[in-house]
């Protein structure tokens, strides 16, 4: 996990302030009298240093524990960092998400409505449209144990939903046409669980069908964003279509390393050297990057 920014920092301090300063105006609990509360701030900080800045028009919230459960929606991060939210003492899940509403295209399942209902640990999402390729999503979960009278800071640590696939075709003659496909994507995450590698988000089931972008006529896929491999796939499957100029067709299937939540990925490909099977290896560039390769043949790993 990266280090909080100053931005982060500094809405800390100007929340623990209205937070101390809201401990003093309020003598009562709005949970009943005799119920111990404290108090809760959020700050959401970026796990990675290149995602800071990045326009922010909904978050949600979600808080849910033995003495309460709920959700709340806010505009933008200021909106959440002057909230200091009153709870019973207790311990409780947190669940952050930003830029993962309806309108941004996403489902997400799961997450408690009023203060009755519980965050039971399985709170999905999924893509409204599997092909759609949406702008980039984060969410972050925290464990919190709120005291009696004091005021407890959770800071989230944001980390990115989507993979993002690359796919670079060199020399491709005029006229040709290129279509892509991907089998073996997951229908949902599931963002309170971990994947086998401890990491949030817990990619379901295979979904019906595969994820088909819109045909493309240059160079390939730049940036396309999807939900990871499946849990039960062992590997993806990408496959290209290609029509010449003359209408000619040709199927390439490449046999792919797993995409995982957050991640991005790069296929470099010459148009001369496509085989009808392609077994893809992959080299790190980065924590977050990959970089795919046919049958473990590094194709310029310093671009």
């Amino acid at each position: 996990m990266r280090k909080t920014g100053y931005s982060a920092a500094l809405a800390a301090t100007l929340l623990l302030t209205g937070c101390f300063h809201e401990m003093h105006e309020l003598r009562t609990s709005e949970y009943g009298d005799g119920v111990p509360v404290g108090y809760l701030g959020t700050v959401p900080r970026w796990e990675l240093d290149a995602d800071e800045g990045t326009p922010i028009h909904a978050i949600t919230l979600s808080v849910a524990g033995g003495n309460a459960s709920f959700t709340r929606k806010y505009a933008n991060v200021e909106g959440l960092a002057d909230e200091c939210l009153q709870l019973p003492a207790g311990e409780y899940d947190l669940l952050v998400t930003v830029n993962m509403d309806d309108a941004d295209g996403y489902s997400v399942s799961g997450l408690p409505a009023t203060r009755t209902d519980m965050l039971n640990g399985d709170v999905s999402v999924s893509l409204k449209e599997p092909a759609s390729s949406p702008a980039q999503a984060w969410f972050g979960v925290e464990h919190v144990a709120i005291q009696e009278d004091a005021v407890t800071l959770a800071t989230p640590s944001l980390q990115r939903l989507l993979p993002s696939l690359t796919v670079k075709v060199a020399n491709v003659p005029a006229g040709a046409r290129i279509s892509y496909s991907i089998a073996g994507v997951a229908q949902s995450v599931n963002l309170m669980a971990k994947d086998g590698n401890g990491r949030l988000g817990l990619p379901g089931p295979s979904g019906a069908g595969n994820l088909v972008p819109a045909v493309q006529t240059s160079s390939g896929l730049d940036g396309f964003r999807l939900m990871p491999t499946a849990k039960d796939a062992a590997r993806s499957l990408l496959t290209l279509d290609i029509f010449s100029a003359s209408g000619l067709p040709l199927t390439c299937i490449c046999d792919a390393p797993l995409l995982e939540c957050g991640k991005e990925y790069t296929l470099d490909l010459d148009y001369g050297t496509i085989r009808s099977y392609m077994y893809i290896d992959s080299y790190s560039i980065s924590p977050w990057q990959d970089g795919w390769t046919i049958s473990g043949e590094i194709l310029n790993p310093q671009e």
